[in-house]
């Protein structure tokens, strides 16, 4: 008899799983829970999330609800039984009463190597941070965050190019066969190898704030580098420039270089971008945005802007 799973999971990164454990002969999704429609835009019309799509596009039954904690959801959890509950950025914390229902567990992906970047934001948080390889995690949840026994883990090179919007499609696919090699196991009567983890390594990754995208260029180029990656697609990385050509700049891709200056300071425009120089070194904006406009080159914006070596790009105040 195929296993009996429910999927949990809301965004883009979790489809690939839904679609892979559909896919398997070994097990039988049952429902798919996921968060309720809500805005994708400032000017939008409430739209069903990716999973909501995908589930009914499957033919599976689907509840979009605030919690499947109580009420007529967790009702019809309970009645439908899961011997395994997959969960893949949800959005929603679960409570005991979930988590014990299912006699294998609630299982989750988390694109981390775990304990390290426990929280919302694994794949964000790691690539701000310079980290280059980071680590995709399947494990057993519990009542605190991100912490239950890993069942499978493995090694991800992130690299140094790729933003956090892409690494997170890609994740999405290689956390996909994890998760359904992992309840394959389950379904054969296999039981994975449970260890538990060293809270003592634990390192956070909370949920990004607007202000997380602000460029300071008295920071290093490369660490800069890293924050437009990581904050692709929200908040996106942002500077102001001063002077007559005062506005809002959103930077999609930077690289760093060689070059010095004062902070903040546009010290060369070429085919390369804005080149503007850091506390170490310089960053070249490439690709970049006027709020309400379409990105472009770094050298386009220039011209159009009829920017000069010498600008300057305001420095945020320090606490």
């Amino acid at each position: 008899m195929p296993l009996n799973v429910v999927f949990f999971g809301t965004p883009a990164i979790a489809v690939p799983t839904l679609r892979e454990l559909v896919a398997s002969p070994s097990l039988r999704v049952t429902a798919v829970f996921t968060q309720p429609a809500a805005r994708r835009s400032r000017r939008g019309q409430a739209e069903p999330s990716e999973v909501a799509v995908c589930a009914r596009g499957l033919s599976l039954e689907t509840h979009e609800d605030e919690s499947v904690n109580e009420g007529a959801a967790f009702e019809r959890l309970n009645a439908l039984a899961p011997e395994a509950i997959a969960v893949v950025s949800f959005g929603q914390i679960l409570k005991k009463r979930v988590l014990e229902l299912p006699r294998h567990g609630c299982l989750n992906f988390h694109p981390s190597m775990l304990p390290a970047f426990r929280g919302a934001a694994p794949i964000q948080r790691a690539v701000m941070a310079g980290v280059r390889v980071s680590g995709l995690t399947i494990m057993r949840l519990v009542r605190r965050l991100d912490a239950g026994p890993i069942l499978d883990q493995r090694p991800w090179e992130i690299g140094d190019t790729l933003n956090a919007e892409q690494l997170m499609e890609q994740a999405g696919g290689l956390g996909a066969v994890m998760m359904r090699n992992v309840l394959e196991q389950l379904a054969r009567g296999e039981s994975p190898v449970a260890r538990m983890q060293d809270d003592s390594l634990a390192t956070l990754a909370p949920p990004l704030a607007k202000n997380d995208g602000v460029l300071d260029f008295r920071r290093d180029a490369q660490s800069l580098s890293d924050l437009v990656r990581g904050v692709q697609p929200w908040p996106r990385a942002q500077a102001m420039l001063t002077g007559e050509n005062a506005r809002r700049v959103i930077v999609h891709e930077a690289v760093p270089i060689s070059g010095s200056g004062a902070c903040g300071e546009v010290v060369a425009i070429d085919k390369s971008g804005i080149q503007v120089a850091c506390g170490r070194g310089a960053l070249a904006l490439r690709r970049v945005q006027l709020e309400g406009k379409s990105a472009v080159n770094g050298f386009e914006l220039a011209n159009g802007l009829r920017l000069q070596p010498g600008a300057r790009f305001a420095l945020p105040e320090t606490p």
